[in-house]
């Protein structure tokens, strides 16, 4: 395929999930990288609607044009989380998933007709690249981020497995955010469509950047992500109410970021466990309120398990945040995570739904604060030998095949 030799080529984001506005919770890491494309491309995104948002905006030099699916306070179903899952339980929803596919691609084709991209790029299988694919003419540049959620449906669902092949057999290019999402598209489809470019959704890690390596004392432990099954919260809460149960921890807490499905489940839990003084649930934060907990807590955990559908955690790139905040972390070898620590040496790994061993790594992590500084200085040093800024850019310009006009 040739290089785009051009100093702005015009490339489409195609995707049902983008952060609403400045500091959304939602996606935030999609915004990242359209901030970094626009330093070599002009990025227009193309995304649903949502009540009380413009249909087109400018948001930090990225062009945002918006899709209405439905009458204006019936949208409830982007930005939601888990869209499979609202289809599957509501026949409403599953109405509305049928309208918002309709209206997806009619829009997504008159975008391609006025802007005509050089490049256009879908994210997630489904329903992303599936209606990208559907929209697009023969000679479109049809570029595919694969981000978790997508992946893993493949490996459950045999319509899922069918409608990805399609998408996946007419890419031009294919990326990856976990080598175990790599590894799920061989095993389906073949050695052939493991190619592709390999590479965490890292493009905002520096927002979250602290040098100090001088840890807090605030007792406070964290969790910030989406309140659902693949998330393992309910294992965390189980390890905590054991953390607890004996001195020196008696008063630490607990910091819950985030919301989800799974709030009013976990909010019993820690009643249950009596535990619920010392169990905070905050709901959803904007990235720069969520800087404030990484700073003030001494130790992140992501708890993440697999899921009854098959589900694992993509990459955990909220690990990545934690580290780079400089709080030393614990996750389970679920999905993508033992691609983002380094156990012992960045951060603690520990088996997958399993509350004795995650209050065992807890307590004798938060029992050693040199073996803590040194994994954090350890996580530093190793996120800006692989993900500096510089690096990212020329990545991204490589895969796009954009070379600087002459």
């Amino acid at each position: 395929m040739a290089d785009l030799v051009n100093s702005k080529p015009i490339i489409l984001f195609n995707t049902h999930v983008y952060p609403r506005h400045k500091n959304d919770h939602v996606a935030p890491f999609m915004h990242d990288l359209a901030k970094v494309c626009t330093s070599f491309a002009r990025v227009v995104v193309h995304c649903p609607h949502a009540p009380g948002l413009p249909l087109e905006e400018s948001i930090d030099g990225v062009e945002i044009r918006r899709f209405k699916y439905a009458a204006e306070h019936k949208q409830t179903l982007a930005y939601q989380g888990d869209m499979h899952k609202q289809v599957k339980k509501s026949f409403f929803k599953a109405l509305l998933f049928y309208s918002f596919l309709r209206k997806w691609k009619k829009a997504t084709k008159i975008l391609l007709r006025d802007l005509k991209p050089d490049i256009v790029h879908a994210h997630w299988l489904i329903p992303g690249a599936y209606i990208t694919n559907k929209s697009i003419t023969k000679h479109t540049k049809l570029y595919i981020s694969m981000h978790g959620t997508d992946v893993f449906l493949i490996n459950k669902m045999k319509i899922a497995q069918r409608l990805a092949k399609k998408s996946i057999q007419r890419a031009s290019k294919l990326h990856f955010v976990s080598n175990v999402l790599q590894t799920i598209i061989v095993q389906h489809y073949g050695e052939s469509y493991g190619e592709g470019l390999l590479l965490p959704m890292v493009f905002g890690l520096e927002d979250f950047r602290q040098e100090s390596m001088t840890l807090p004392k605030t007792k406070r432990i964290l969790f910030v992500g989406r309140l659902m099954e693949v998330k393992g919260i309910d294992v965390l809460i189980n390890a905590f109410s054991k953390l607890v149960e004996h001195q020196p921890f008696q008063d630490w807490n607990l910091d819950i970021v985030g919301d989800g499905p799974e709030r009013n489940y976990l909010t019993n839990l820690s009643k249950d466990k009596e535990i619920s003084h010392l169990i905070h649930f905050h709901g959803s934060k904007p990235r720069n309120e969520i800087k404030d907990f990484y700073n003030q807590a001494e130790l992140f955990i992501l708890p993440s398990k697999t899921t009854s559908l098959g589900e694992k955690e993509g990459l955990g790139l909220v690990v990545l945040e934690a580290m780079m905040a400089g709080v030393p972390v614990i996750g389970t070898d679920c999905g993508g995570i033992k691609e983002t620590i380094v156990d012992g040496k960045t951060g603690i790994i520990v088996p997958e739904n399993d509350a004795d061993a995650l209050h065992n790594a807890m307590a004798n992590l938060l029992n050693a604060p040199e073996q803590r500084v040194e994994l954090v200085k350890n996580a530093h040093s190793e996120i800006d030998k692989r993900y500096s800024t510089k690096s990212l850019v020329n990545t991204m310009k490589k895969w796009y095949g954009v070379v600087d006009g002459k």
